[in-house]
């Protein structure tokens, strides 16, 4: 009699938890896509044009734009320098000469598809940059940073690499795909792959796993070896390259961990240093060369057998003018949070690789959602012109990124209005025909590889996630 009772009451207990479980399911699926409405001041051209007495007018450049008001902003670096603007035909510009700050700015109007030409005289030597800026309103639903990707050229060796600084395995994905989901990252289909270890011969062949030293919120590197098609180019020789050239590990006791990871072999740029704002650093390599900053913050300095590192999460990205940069990633929900100093000591120079001294113009972004961060960086000195690697994503370095959105196709229509270009159409991943998201990747302005991914019930749960936290922090 018991033994019954005792089942009946499980058995209530599991119908009540199904109950629950179901209700919550209701609930979220009801839960509209978390959107943010963002205003954004985007820079639809930027160009230097230098006074040529040989050659002084200056060819038709193209560049996109939204149908209606813009402004158009010329700077000199010359009092004497004289300028001629035209767009789409007609003269909107005509300087003979430059004023304190050596900056004018007149309104504009323009279509989707522009040309502009600049005509530049004055002192030789003198130079003139026009730069046309819109104001666009847009909403867009991307919740979270997912995980930014590293290529490796030796899966195993690199797992134990990352394993020995206390990083875990937290999912694994198929080591082959369809073509689709080749094509959605560049690559051209069929390949050489014959199908012999697993489906979809014709398309990719790698492995590769979502690591972090903290779980899902500890942030996440998409650790992959690509084997087909296969590309041994080594990742960026310094961290001053355009494009994702490091990400910052956090530490709560960087003397221990930089004494451990030297030990078992890590090689560092230079013992840790010390910025001007108090902050310790080092700078390190993984097995490929691939650069991540090791940054002490903060926290409990609790006893472990590897190191000290918390999280992985500041995702540096390298571009050649940070004021379009900053705009373009408001899009993906990135705010200004700190400046970041423009130079620093010639030890800390030495520390991040370089001889001589640098200079810059960046500032550290953080999502408005999950408090990810960007370090988006502008080297003025020492600048390397080279673009970010090109597709397909399969070089060995940080070659993406991927977002989360509630409502990929509603992302997408906003983008191409904003004048994104797109690698492929959206794209069912990551399990096949019947997989239940999807993905879709695109460039940034200076070509770094970005994606947007939904990941269907999932998507609606950190929605709803991301609804509360913006109540929460409406509360407070």
């Amino acid at each position: 009699m018991k033994k019954k009772s005792w089942l009946k009451r499980l058995a209530i207990a599991l119908a009540g938890l199904v109950g629950l479980v179901a209700i919550l399911a209701i609930v979220v699926s009801l839960v509209p896509p978390y959107k943010n409405a963002v205003r954004i001041d985007f820079t639809r051209h930027l160009s230097t044009h230098h006074q040529d007495a040989a050659s002084p007018t200056a060819g038709q450049e193209s560049f996109f734009g939204v149908p209606g008001a813009a402004r158009l902003i010329v700077t000199s670096d010359s009092r004497e320098a004289r300028a001629i603007v035209r767009l789409n035909g007609e003269t909107v510009a005509s300087l003979g000469g430059f004023t304190d700050p050596l900056q004018s700015e007149f309104p504009v109007a323009l279509v989707k598809d522009n040309e502009i030409s600049v005509v530049v005289d004055g002192p030789p030597g003198s130079s003139v940059s026009v730069r046309v800026k819109q104001v666009a309103n847009l909403e867009m639903h991307v919740q979270s940073r997912i995980h930014f990707n590293a290529n490796v050229s030796d899966f195993r060796a690199s797992r134990a690499f990352y394993g020995k600084l206390g990083f875990e395995t937290i999912s694994r994905f198929p080591d082959t795909n369809t073509h689709a989901m080749a094509q959605a990252i560049g690559i051209e289909t069929p390949t050489s792959y014959d199908g012999s270890q697993g489906d979809f011969a014709g398309g990719y062949l790698l492995h590769g796993e979502l690591i972090g030293p903290g779980g899902f919120d500890g942030g996440i590197i998409d650790l992959i070896e690509f084997k087909i098609p296969r590309n041994d180019a080594p990742p960026y020789a310094r961290i001053n390259h355009l494009g994702m050239a490091k990400a910052a590990m956090y530490t709560t006791n960087i003397s221990a961990d930089y004494q451990y990871m030297t030990r078992i072999g890590v090689k560092f740029l230079s013992p840790p240093a010390v910025r001007s704002d108090g902050t310790s650093f080092a700078i390190f390599t993984d097995p490929d060369g691939i650069f991540y900053e090791l940054i002490e913050l903060e926290g409990k300095d609790e006893k472990t057998e590897t190191t000290h590192i918390t999280r992985v999460n500041r995702l540096n990205i390298n571009v050649s003018d940070f004021e379009r940069s900053q705009a373009w990633y408001q899009m993906m929900g990135y705010d200004v949070a700190e400046k970041l100093a423009s130079t620093d000591s010639i030890d800390v120079a030495r520390a991040m690789g370089f001889e001589e001294g640098f200079e810059i113009n960046g500032a550290l972004l953080t999502h408005r959602s999950d408090d990810s961060t960007v370090e988006l960086v502008q080297w003025i000195r020492p600048y390397d012109p080279e673009r970010a690697y090109p597709i397909p994503v399969n070089h060995i370095g940080m070659h993406r990124t991927a977002f989360l959105t509630g409502d990929i196709e509603a992302d997408v229509a906003t983008l191409k209005s904003q004048g994104v270009q797109f690698l492929s159409d959206i794209t069912p991943c990551c399990s096949g025909d019947d997989s239940s998201s999807s993905i879709i990747a695109f460039y940034d302005p200076d070509g770094t590889i970005v994606e947007l991914a939904d990941a269907g019930f999932m998507s609606k749960i950190f929605s709803a996630l991301s609804w509360f936290r913006a109540w929460r922090a409406e509360e407070k």
